[in-house]
């Protein structure tokens, strides 16, 4: 009787056992880390908006329609631009818009073709000024503001001739430029003439003739995102939203909404 009983509780117990193995490993399965989309967000109107506790904006829209036809949560995590891009190497982000394609980033991330823009990087000087950029030679004469963490043209980005000022955001950017700090603001022009428009700035900031044409705008998928294995599903979805419009009605959408802001001070 003893024997027996002894048998019965040691397959309870091997059952028991299995079962919870069962539980821990589904909880750490592909499967079940894979049910939230986490989209590194940085303030970068009109493609990011950040409005206290809202969050909006055409990359905010775009990925929010791919989570909802990829059956995912989107999670929005906020970090400064050069966090976010260590957050995608690191795979604690899965996605990152409004991106370059640069080789040097495809190590740690899978850029989605399409593009999903097209954009030019503009050198903003302040009306009336004597600043005259019309040729890239002409860039050696004045103090020319960029962003921190961004990447302009690699001739640009890599000549040692120029004198540069990073700032940290757009804001700082332009304010730079309106206390005459810097002599140019390099951004690029979709993000900037909606900055300029909303900040009611345009009436005192124009653009430079001379320019770098052709900018592409991209999202990525970390390598270290368990998300890359249907990095094929997601450019079949942001191809369809190019091809039928999806995307350039987004951004028309944000792109001529008005807002009056007080032009920036800080």
């Amino acid at each position: 009787m003893v024997s027996v009983i002894k048998r019965i509780l040691k397959t309870y117990c091997n059952v028991n056992v299995w079962f919870l193995w069962l539980l821990v490993s589904s909880a750490f399965s592909p499967v079940a880390q894979s049910k939230t989309l986490r989209f590194g967000v940085d303030p970068w109107p009109p493609f990011v908006i950040v409005e206290q506790t809202q969050i909006s904006g055409i990359d905010v829209d775009i990925v929010r329609h791919l989570a909802d036809a990829l059956n995912l949560d989107l999670e929005l995590v906020r970090c400064p631009f050069k966090r976010c891009l260590r957050m995608m190497e690191s795979g604690e982000l899965d996605i990152l818009g409004s991106l370059q394609k640069f080789k040097d980033r495809e190590v740690y991330m899978q850029y989605l073709e399409p593009s999903y823009y097209t954009a030019n990087k503009v050198f903003y000087t302040l009306k009336g000024s004597e600043v005259s950029i019309n040729a890239y030679q002409d860039l050696e004469r004045y103090i020319l503001g960029v962003t921190l963490g961004h990447k302009n043209d690699p001739q640009f980005d890599a000549d040692t001739r120029f004198t540069k000022f990073a700032a940290v955001d757009t804001d700082k950017l332009f304010s730079l430029l309106m206390k005459k700090r810097i002599d140019a603001a390099l951004s690029v022009d979709v993000r900037s003439d909606h900055y300029l428009k909303t900040h009611n700035l345009s009436q005192y900031i124009h653009k430079a003739s001379f320019y770098f044409k052709g900018t592409q705008g991209y999202l990525a998928v970390s390598r270290a995102s368990k998300l890359l294995e249907r990095h094929k599903e997601i450019e079949r979805m942001l191809a369809g939203m190019v091809s039928d419009g999806t995307i350039t009605s987004m951004i028309d959408a944000v792109v001529r909404e008005k807002v009056n802001k007080t032009p920036p001070t800080g």
